[in-house]
């Protein structure tokens, strides 16, 4: 839910969402279970940090994104890698997706 928040368009929502690492206790609840919350967590912050309009979010989320590679280096560095490669890989589902169109659409004509 925290994730999908942080998402939203609607700055106030996710920037109401970000502020939840603002607070200590919530912070140690995170640090203790960095290894269920990062991955869960990661791609949304991901893609916020790349395409959200309001740059308050973007600033918020870079902190966010420091403190997970500061709390977990190693696997920050894993999720990272793994966030890429899937997008790489969508990337490439796309791309054959639009040359299969293509045919379809010369074949058609």
């Amino acid at each position: 839910m925290l994730a999908k928040s942080c998402f939203q368009p609607q700055f106030q929502v996710a920037e109401r969402a970000l502020y939840f690492w603002n607070n200590e206790y919530v912070m140690s609840l995170i640090e203790e279970h960095s290894r269920a919350i990062m991955p869960i967590m990661f791609p949304a912050l991901y893609l916020i940090s790349k395409e959200h309009w309001n740059q308050t979010i973007i600033a918020l989320v870079y902190n966010v994104l420091k403190t997970f590679m500061e709390m977990n280096n190693q696997l920050f560095d894993d999720l990272t890698l793994s966030f890429k490669a899937e997008r790489q890989k969508e990337k490439r589902k796309e791309a054959q997706r639009e040359e299969a169109w293509k045919k379809v659409q010369r074949r058609a004509i």
